[in-house]
């Protein structure tokens, strides 16, 4: 068997969805972090509505080539981002379609082709499939891959659930003609355990994980495969043998017995069984995950510096080598 990182830097596209607040954006920079330092050319595409990611991998602002809006921008040794903006890339697909830029500008600039649009559900979602699908298919003048692999930071839990049904909705309403021609194509890379694979970023909170193995059942049904799920900001244990012995008796000390005047005895107290329970909690649910998903989460700590910047992803990225590393298991279950 081997092991998790070449299991996941194998495939062709990997999608990162979660709860929203969960950390997916973090986590998708650093895979793609893990990625290019392990010599695989990285594309991270995000598909929120401003770039986030060359933020939080570029330490100064990334020189922009070609049309930021079409064109992947470099980030680092074997890394690039790209914002997918439907919009664009509907204007890319015409062009390529159509041979002439100025009639495809002018059959999406006008007003009855826009208003015929927003009154066509999963539009948006199609031609964002059809674009990863041709950023994942594009080869060299040697036939090989453009892009090894494609990172998607996808869109929360339910845009995210749009985005991949959407392939199945139009093949269940359309038998022939292009459309189904090109929505076979995209399906059946999603659908191919060997080069997709969805990841799952979950909080260790009642809500987080609810949602989590709604989303698992329902990306299962889609025929998608699903990697480990990743529980993001794991908070450390509270290293305090016989924890309540303790507490009691720091708790009887007087304010002025207290070790230091920022060591109130009662605050501590507070804090420590916050702590605990946070930690009793967590530890729950990291057993409800392992039972009901059948394998053990991939565990990322809680950074007190946060993600905000290159510094925090490749501190994120180390303990995401550091935890697949740890844990044993086949994805695409």
């Amino acid at each position: 068997m081997t092991d998790l990182l070449t299991q996941l830097l194998a495939r062709r596209l990997l999608l990162v969805t979660g709860k929203g607040g969960t950390g997916k954006t973090s986590v998708a920079a650093a895979l793609g972090r893990l990625a290019a330092d392990a010599g695989v050319r990285t594309l991270l595409v995000e598909l929120g509505h401003e770039a986030v990611l060359p933020e939080l991998l570029c330490a100064a602002r990334p020189l922009v080539s070609g049309d930021p809006r079409r064109d992947p921008q470099a980030a680092g040794p074997n890394l690039s981002t790209l914002r997918l903006i439907p919009e664009e890339a509907l204007l890319e697909y015409l062009e390529l379609q159509l041979r002439v830029r100025a009639l495809a500008r002018g059959i999406v600039g006008n007003a009855g082709f826009r208003r015929f649009l927003e009154a066509a559900p999963g539009w948006r979602e199609l031609i964002t499939l059809g674009k990863l699908w041709h950023l994942a298919t594009r080869e060299d003048a040697d036939g090989r891959p453009v892009w090894p692999l494609i990172i998607i930071d996808a869109p929360a839990t339910g845009h995210g659930l749009s985005l991949l049904s959407a392939p199945t909705v139009i093949l269940d309403t359309v038998r022939i003609g292009p459309l189904r021609r090109n929505t076979d194509l995209v399906q059946t890379l999603l659908t191919d355990p060997t080069k997709t694979l969805v990841l799952i970023v979950t909080l260790l909170e009642e809500l987080p994980v609810n949602e989590t193995l709604e989303l698992r059942a329902r990306v299962r049904g889609l025929g998608l495969a699903l990697g480990p799920v990743i529980a993001n900001g794991v908070e450390p244990a509270l290293a305090l043998p016989d924890a309540e012995r303790v507490l009691a008796a720091v708790a009887g000390l007087a304010g002025a017995d207290a070790p230091s005047p920022l060591a109130d005895p009662v605050a501590l107290c507070a804090s420590a069984r916050h702590r605990l329970g946070r930690a009793r909690m967590q530890a729950g649910f990291l057993d409800r995950l392992e039972r009901e998903v059948g394998a053990a989460p991939l565990q990322l700590p809680w950074l007190e510096r946060g993600v905000d910047g290159p510094d925090g992803v490749g501190e994120l990225a180390a303990c995401l080598r550091t935890a697949l590393a740890q844990v044993a298991s086949e994805l695409g279950t």
